[in-house]
C-alpha cells in the first residue's frame, strides 16, 4: 500500500511565463479567500488540481460565487478547458496561451463571465535564501551583482538546478557544504586561473573538493594498506620492515589530489595480488603437510542449573540485567475522608508487586503484599489530586492519600506499567516512544547521548524508576547533521547500550541534505511491524532545494498505525506565513499511506502523526524583554507570545495537534561550547546584524484519532550536548496498541448483523462554490469505499457568501457493513468521511474521523467534528448514527480490557457494586426528609391537605442508552406526578442571572423564570422526569428552592415552610400508597438524613399521589427553584425544565467559559477548534482529557455545563 505520485511532467512548459495568475501548489479554500478578497466579478487565478494529477483548475469570481473548471491534458500535453457538451474545446501549447485566447474572446468564453482581472501569486521565491542562515547567501548576493553576465547567471543557475535535484541522505555534511562552496565561489575562481594559465592549471578548488569527498577514502586506504601489512607479516616467514615501511608510505610527493589518489589505489591493488599469491602458498604448503590434531580435554557435562531468569516475565528477561530500583511512597489510608494511619507503599517493577507496611513493621506477608494480577483499578480523585483509590481483585478498596501529585502520578506510572511488563497475554497492547529532535549545527556530538535517550534533563522529566527501561519505540530527527548516516546509526546504538543495555534493530532512516530520521525497535516488536514506507519533501528554494523540508517515515504495529515526521522549516522571525505554507506543503506531498486515499492528508491516514524538528516559530516579544524574563525563569509570558501557539489558536497552522506542555527554557540559540543557557542572540552577517530572539524552535507535537489512547510522559531538553546553538529535545509516550486479529470466531458469522446506520448527516462546508455534494465513506473494516448519494436539499446555513449547507437524510445515505461483526475489533476501528463535489473532478472539501468506540448501544447518538482539507479548517460535520447489532451482543467483552486502562478518573470509572459509596453526601441542612419524630398534620399537607412524600429523582443505569438530542423529551401525564417538598433558597453570591448551561455552578442561587426576579412569582415551573426511576437508581440533592408556589390561594402549598415541586414518579407511587395507607414506618436502618445518608434502593416510604389531589394546580409553581442532580457521566440529562430555555443562551465560547470561571481555557478550546457553541454539544470527557485539562474540578464543572447545554437544546 504505497500512496500516489504526481505526473509533473511537462509542467514546466505548461506554466513558464504564467506568474501572473498561476498559484502553484495552492489550496481550493485559499484559492477562493483570495478571489472573494478581490471582490470584482471575472478575477480569475489557475491552481493545481488536487483530484487529478497534471491537471489544472481555473477558479473565476462571479457574483460572490467562485466557479471552477478543469484544465487537463491530453495525450500529447496539450491543455483544454474540460468542456460540458460534446463540442471538442479547442487545444493549446501552454497555460499562458489558453488564458490569452480566452481574455480575447471576452463574454463569449463559454465560461460564466469573461476573465478580466488575474489574481498575482501572493510572493515569489525564486533563489530565497533564509534570512538568517548562510544557506545559499554568497549565490544571492552573486545574483544580485551587476558584475556577472547574463550568460554566467544562467549557467550558475544551471548548476543550483542540478545540485537541488542530488539526494546527499549518505554524505556527510562537510561535503554538502564544500559542493555549496564549489557551485558559488570555486567554480568562477578556477574559471579565472583556467583562463590565465591557457587550461595548465589543475584547478585548485575543485581539488579542494575532491580532497573534503575522498577524506573518509584516504582514511579507510590508510588502515587498509596497514592490514595487508599485518596480513603480509603473518604469512611471512621472516621479518620485512623494509616492506612494511614502503607500504604504509606509498607516495612521497604528488602534483595533484587525483594522481596521489590514483597511486594510493594502485599500491592497493599491487599489494592485495601479492597477497593473494603469498596466500595461495601458505594454503598449499599446509595441504602437504601432516596435520596434527589438538587433543581437546573431555569436558564433563555440568550439573543442570535452573536460573530464576526463567520466573521473569517475557519482556524483563532479555534485560535482566538491567537494574530497577524500588520505589517508596509515603502515603496516608483514609477512612471515611479522614486519615487512619500512614503507611510505605514499596513498587517492585522487576517481582510484578507492591508492599503496603506500616512504618512499626517492617515484615512482608500476604496481607501487605498485593500481586499485580490482584490489582484490578486505580481511580484518581479530581476534588484532592494527591488521593488514590486502589480497587484488588478480592473487592477491597483502598484510598491512599499522597504527599503530593506528583507521587499519585508516579505510582500511577509504575503501576501501569509493572502490569504491562507482567502481562500474560502475548500481544501487547501499549508501547512506549521516545522522540528526539536536534539541529546538529553541521558539528558531531562530544559529550555523551544517554541523558537525551533517557529523558533526564530539564523540563518534564520521565520517571526516575520508569527511565532504568528503555523504550520500546526511538526515533531520533536530526537537523543540520554533522555525521554521515551510517556513523550517527552507530552511535545511537552505541549510546543506548551502554545507557540502557539495549541492542535495538533499525527499522528505516531517511534523509534529505541535513536533515535525517532514523527509526530504531527493540527486537521483540519485529515480527509485529509491516508496511513500511519513508518519503521526503522539500521545502527549500522555490520547493526544489532540500535545505529546508521533511523526512518521514511510517509503519503499521499490530493493528495500529504511526507516521513520524521530521522537519525543518523556515527560519526567520518574520517569515510566518512561509513556515505555515511549509507545514501545508508536507501534510500535502508526502507520499504515504494507503493508495486509496489520496484526498486524505497524512493526519488522517495515520492513528498517530508525531511532527517534531526544527519548526523555527519564535518568541515575538524584544529580545531585551525576553532576556530579562529568561533571567528570572518567568516563561509564561513568553509562551503567550510564541507563534506556534498564536498560529494554532488562529487555525493557521497545527490544527488538531497537541503539545506538552512546556516546562524548560527556549532552545535557540544558544553560545556553542558554553554551559548553562547563554544566548547567542545578535549575529553579524556580510549584510548586516542579525537579531535572533531566544525562542522554542525545536518543538514535538502529535495528532491522534479519537478514541484512540495517547499519554505525554516526558517533554524536556539536555544541557550537556553544548556542539550545537541549539539544545536537543527529548519526548516520550505511552500509546496504546490495537490488536489486527478478531478474537471472537462467531463474529464472523454474525457479522451480517452489524450495520452503521446514519439516520441524518449536516455538514458546514467552507467555500463559495455553488454545487451539490456526496459523502465518502472508508475505513479498514469496510469491504471497500462507499459513496451516498448527492444532497437534495441545504439547510438554514446555506449564504450566498461563504458557507454552504448540504443535508442528507436516512433515504440518501446508505446501511454500511463491516467485514467483521466483532464488537472488541470493532470498537478499536474508525471512520474517515469526506465531503465530495458531485462534479466530475470530484474534489474533496473536507475529511473527518469518528471513532467506534463505545457506538454499540443500540440507539442514535448525536455527533459533531471538525472537517480538514490538507492542515485547512474547512468546516463541520454532524449528524446522528448508530451501530445495530441486530441479535447479536454488543460491547466490549471483559477479557479484552487494556493494561493502560488500569488508571481512570472517579468521574470515569463507576464500580456497579460500589456506586452509591461513590456519590456525594447529602447536607442534612438542605434535605431533612424521612424524619421519625412526629410532625404537626399542618406541616405535612400538600395544596389539598394531601400527606406529602419523598420520592428521589431517578437513578440511571451506568450504561442506559444514550439519546440523541435531537430526539424529544417523553412527555410525563399528569397522573404520574407526585410532589416533594423544596429547601429554602441560600444566598445568591454571583449577583448576576446565570446563562444556560451554568445551572450546575448555582449551588446557592435561585433561578429566575420568565425573567422574574429572585423571590418574585413569575411564571410557572414544571418539572418532570421520565417513569419508572425505580429500576435504575442513583441520587441527588436539591440545592435551590422555590419562593412561591402557584395555587388557587396566593400563598401555595407548603411541607415543614418549603416550597412542593411536582417529580414524575408514577410506579413508586404505586407501590408506596399501600405504605401509606397502612400507615408502615420509615425503612429500617435509614431512621432520617441527618446522618447524611441515601434512602435505601427501593425504599417505600408513605405518601400520596398528587393526582389524587382534585387540583391539578398542584402540579404548577410559580417562583424559582433548582435542582443538583448526579448522573452517570455517559448519558443525557433527563430532566427538562421549561424556564431553563428562558434563560440566555451564551453566544460564544469565550462568554460561556468566563461564566464558568474557567476564562483560562479559552485558548485551549480555540486550539483545539471547539470555537462555537454548537460545537460544545459534542464534547466529553475524551476531548476534555486530550485537550490537557487535568484539574478534575475544572473537568466536572466543563461537563455538567455541556449536559445542561445538551438538555436545552433537545
Amino acid at each position: 500500500m504505497f500512496s500516489n505520485g504526481r505526473n509533473t511532467h511537462g509542467r514546466s512548459l505548461h506554466t513558464r511565463m504564467s506568474g501572473v495568475f498561476f498559484h502553484k501548489g495552492i489550496s481550493r479554500l485559499r484559492s477562493e479567500e483570495l478571489l472573494l478578497q478581490g471582490g470584482e466579478d471575472g478575477s480569475f487565478l489557475v491552481r493545481d488540481s488536487e483530484s487529478v494529477a497534471g491537471a489544472y483548475v481555473l477558479c473565476l469570481l462571479y457574483q460572490n460565487r467562485v466557479h471552477q473548471y478543469r484544465i487537463l491534458p491530453d495525450k500529447d500535453g496539450r491543455l483544454s478547458v474540460q468542456s460540458e457538451g460534446d463540442m471538442q474545446p479547442p487545444t493549446y501549447s501552454d497555460l499562458p496561451s489558453l488564458i490569452t485566447s480566452y481574455i480575447h474572446k471576452g463574454e463569449k468564453n463559454g465560461l460564466v463571465c469573461a476573465l478580466k482581472k488575474p489574481i498575482s501569486p501572493e510572493g515569489t521565491e525564486i533563489l530565497e535564501a533564509d534570512s538568517e542562515d548562510d544557506d545559499f547567501d554568497d549565490a544571492k548576493q552573486s545574483a544580485d551583482t551587476n558584475e556577472q553576465s547574463g550568460a554566467a547567471k544562467t549557467f550558475k543557475f544551471g548548476l543550483l538546478s542540478n545540485f537541488a535535484r542530488l539526494d546527499f541522505s549518505s554524505c556527510d555534511g562537510e561535503f554538502v557544504d564544500a559542493m555549496k562552496a564549489y557551485v558559488d565561489e570555486g567554480l568562477e575562481k578556477d574559471a579565472q586561473v583556467f583562463g590565465a594559465e591557457g587550461g595548465r592549471y589543475a584547478m585548485p578548488e575543485f581539488q579542494k573538493l575532491l580532497a573534503v569527498a575522498g577524506k573518509g577514502l584516504q582514511r579507510e586506504l590508510d588502515v587498509f594498506l596497514l592490514k595487508l601489512s599485518m596480513c603480509q607479516d603473518m604469512l611471512s616467514q621472516e621479518d620485512d620492515d623494509r616492506r612494511r615501511t614502503l607500504i604504509s608510505n606509498p607516495v612521497d610527493r604528488m602534483g595533484s589530489y587525483i594522481d596521489f589518489m590514483a597511486a594510493k589505489l594502485e599500491t592497493c591493488r599491487t599489494h592485495i595480488l601479492a597477497l593473494e599469491k603469498r596466500a595461495h602458498e601458505v594454503v598449499k604448503e599446509s595441504i602437504e603437510t601432516k596435520d596434527n590434531e589438538y587433543a581437546y580435554p573431555e569436558v564433563s557435562t555440568a550439573p543442570e542449573h535452573v536460573s530464576t531468569n526463567s520466573y521473569l516475565p517475557i519482556m524483563m528477561r532479555k534485560h535482566s540485567s538491567i537494574s530497577i530500583p524500588l520505589s517508596t511512597f509515603e502515603v496516608k489510608v483514609l477512612k471515611y475522608g479522614k486519615a487512619n494511619y500512614k503507611l510505605k507503599l514499596t513498587v517492585d517493577i522487576h517481582q510484578g508487586r507492591f508492599f503496603a507496611v506500616k512504618p512499626s513493621k517492617d515484615l512482608l506477608d500476604a496481607s501487605n503484599t498485593f500481586p499485580h494480577d490482584k490489582i484490578v483499578q486505580l481511580v484518581k480523585n479530581t476534588t484532592d489530586k494527591s488521593r488514590l483509590h486502589v480497587i484488588f481483585s478480592n473487592k477491597k478498596k483502598y484510598t491512599y492519600q499522597f504527599q503530593s501529585v506528583l507521587e499519585r502520578e508516579s505510582f500511577c506510572l509504575q503501576i501501569r506499567q509493572m502490569k504491562s511488563l507482567h502481562s500474560a497475554e502475548q500481544d501487547v497492547d501499549n508501547v512506549s516512544v521516545f522522540i528526539g529532535t536536534w539541529n546538529m549545527g553541521k558539528s558531531a556530538p562530544v559529550e555523551s547521548l544517554k541523558y537525551w535517550l533517557k529523558c533526564n534533563g530539564d523540563g518534564k522529566n520521565r520517571d526516575r524508576t520508569l527511565g532504568r527501561l528503555p523504550h520500546d519505540i526511538y526515533v531520533i530527527g536530526t537537523q543540520e547533521s554533522g555525521m554521515a548516516e551510517k556513523d550517527w546509526i552507530n552511535t545511537i546504538k552505541a549510546a543506548l547500550k551502554a545507557a540502557l543495555n539495549l541492542d535495538v534493530d533499525l527499522l528505516e532512516s531517511c534523509s534529505l541534505w541535513g536533515l535525517r530520521i532514523l527509526v530504531l525497535i527493540n527486537p521483540k516488536h519485529r515480527n509485529k511491524i509491516s508496511h513500511i514506507q519513508k518519503a521526503s519533501v522539500r521545502t527549500g528554494i522555490a520547493n526544489a532545494l532540500g535545505n529546508k523540508g521533511a523526512v518521514a517515515i511510517s509503519f503499521l504495529l499490530s493493528g495500529t498505525s504511526f507516521c513520524f515526521i521530521n522537519a525543518h522549516l523556515a527560519s526567520g522571525e518574520e517569515r510566518l506565513d512561509r513556515r505555515n505554507a511549509n507545514f501545508r506543503d508536507i501534510l500535502k506531498n508526502l507520499s504515504m499511506g494507503p493508495k486509496n486515499l489520496e484526498c486524505y492528508d497524512i493526519t488522517h491516514k495515520f492513528h498517530h502523526v508525531f511532527f517534531f524538528g526544527d519548526l523555527n516559530y519564535r518568541v515575538t516579544e524584544p529580545v531585551e524583554m525576553v532576556l530579562h524574563k529568561l533571567e528570572k525563569k518567568n516563561i509564561s509570558p513568553l509562551l503567550e507570545q510564541d507563534q506556534l501557539r498564536r498560529c494554532q489558536f488562529e487555525k493557521k497552522a497545527f490544527f488538531g495537534f497537541s503539545e506538552s506542555e512546556i516546562l524548560f527554557l527556549p532552545t535557540y540559540r544558544l553560545e556553542r561550547m558554553t554551559p548553562g543557557y547563554k544566548y547567542d542572540w545578535k549575529k553579524i552577517k556580510t549584510t548586516g546584524e542579525r537579531i535572533n530572539v531566544p525562542s522554542w524552535c525545536d518543538r514535538i507535537l502529535w495528532h491522534s484519532f479519537p478514541g484512540t489512547f495517547i499519554e505525554s510522559t516526558a517533554y524536556g531538553c539536555v544541557d550537556n550536548l553544548l556542539n550545537s546553538d541549539h539544545r536537543p529535545v527529548f519526548g516520550s509516550f505511552t500509546v496504546g496498541i490495537s490488536s489486527p486479529f478478531i478474537q471472537n470466531r462467531a463474529s464472523l458469522q454474525d457479522n451480517f448483523n452489524v450495520k452503521f446506520i446514519f439516520k441524518s448527516v449536516e455538514a458546514l462546508i467552507r467555500t463559495s462554490t455553488k454545487q451539490f455534494y456526496f459523502l465518502e465513506f472508508s475505513s479498514s473494516c469496510l469491504p471497500d469505499i462507499i459513496c451516498c448519494e448527492s444532497n437534495k436539499r441545504f439547510g438554514d446555513s446555506q449564504k450566498a457568501g461563504f458557507t454552504n449547507n448540504p443535508i442528507w437524510t436516512l433515504e440518501q445515505l446508505p446501511q454500511l457493513r463491516p467485514l467483521f461483526g466483532d464488537a472488541d475489533f470493532l470498537e478499536d476501528q474508525h471512520l474517515l468521511i469526506a465531503v465530495k463535489g458531485a462534479g466530475d473532478d470530484h474534489e474533496s472539501y473536507g475529511e473527518c474521523v469518528i471513532s467506534l468506540k463505545d457506538m454499540f448501544s443500540g440507539e442514535p447518538c448525536y455527533f459533531e467534528t471538525t472537517m480538514t482539507h490538507f492542515g485547512e479548517e474547512t468546516g463541520k460535520l454532524k449528524g446522528e448514527w448508530y451501530i445495530s447489532t441486530g441479535a447479536a451482543t454488543g460491547g466490549r467483552n471483559k477479557s479484552s480490557r487494556k493494561t493502560y486502562e488500569i488508571v481512570a478518573l472517579d468521574t470515569e470509572y463507576h464500580d456497579p457494586e460500589e456506586f452509591l459509596s461513590l456519590s456525594p453526601p447529602v447536607d442534612s441542612a438542605h434535605l431533612n426528609l424521612f424524619s421519625t419524630s412526629s410532625q404537626t398534620p399542618s406541616s405535612q399537607h400538600t395544596l389539598d391537605g394531601d400527606q406529602a412524600i419523598y420520592i428521589p429523582t431517578h437513578y440511571v443505569n451506568h450504561n442506559i442508552i444514550k439519546r440523541a438530542p435531537s430526539d424529544p423529551v417523553p412527555d410525563t401525564p399528569e397522573e404520574d406526578l407526585i410532589v416533594m417538598p423544596i429547601p429554602p433558597p441560600l444566598p445568591n453570591k454571583r449577583g448576576k442571572t446565570p446563562h444556560m448551561g451554568q445551572v450546575s455552578l448555582q449551588t446557592s442561587k435561585v433561578l429566575t423564570t420568565q425573567g422574574g426576579k429572585a423571590g418574585e412569582t413569575s411564571g410557572p415551573l414544571l418539572v418532570s422526569t421520565v417513569s419508572n426511576p425505580l429500576d435504575s437508581l442513583t441520587g441527588f440533592e436539591v440545592d435551590g428552592a422555590c419562593a412561591a408556589a402557584g395555587s388557587r390561594s396566593s400563598q401555595g402549598a407548603k411541607f415543614n415552610g418549603q416550597q412542593l415541586i411536582a417529580v414524575s414518579a408514577a410506579i413508586q407511587a404505586q407501590h408506596m400508597m399501600k405504605k401509606l395507607d397502612s400507615g408502615s414506618p420509615s425503612p429500617p436502618g435509614r431512621t432520617n438524613f441527618k446522618g447524611n445518608m441515601y434512602p435505601p434502593v427501593g425504599a417505600k416510604p408513605g405518601g400520596r399521589r398528587a393526582s389524587q389531589s382534585p387540583h391539578p394546580e398542584a402540579h404548577l409553581l410559580s417562583g424559582n427553584c433548582h435542582i443538583t442532580c448526579f448522573f452517570p457521566q455517559n448519558i443525557y440529562p433527563s430532566i427538562a425544565i421549561r424556564p431553563y430555555e428562558e434563560l440566555k443562551k451564551p453566544t460564544s465560547v469565550q462568554e460561556w467559559l468566563t461564566g464558568l470561571g474557567l476564562a483560562e481555557y479559552i485558548g485551549v478550546f480555540l486550539r483545539n477548534g471547539w470555537d462555537s457553541m454548537s460545537s460544545i454539544t459534542g464534547l466529553n470527557i475524551a476531548g476534555i482529557m486530550k485537550m490537557g485539562i487535568r484539574d478534575g474540578e475544572h473537568r466536572m464543572r466543563i461537563l455538567n455545563s455541556v449536559r445542561e447545554l445538551k438538555g436545552a437544546s433537545t
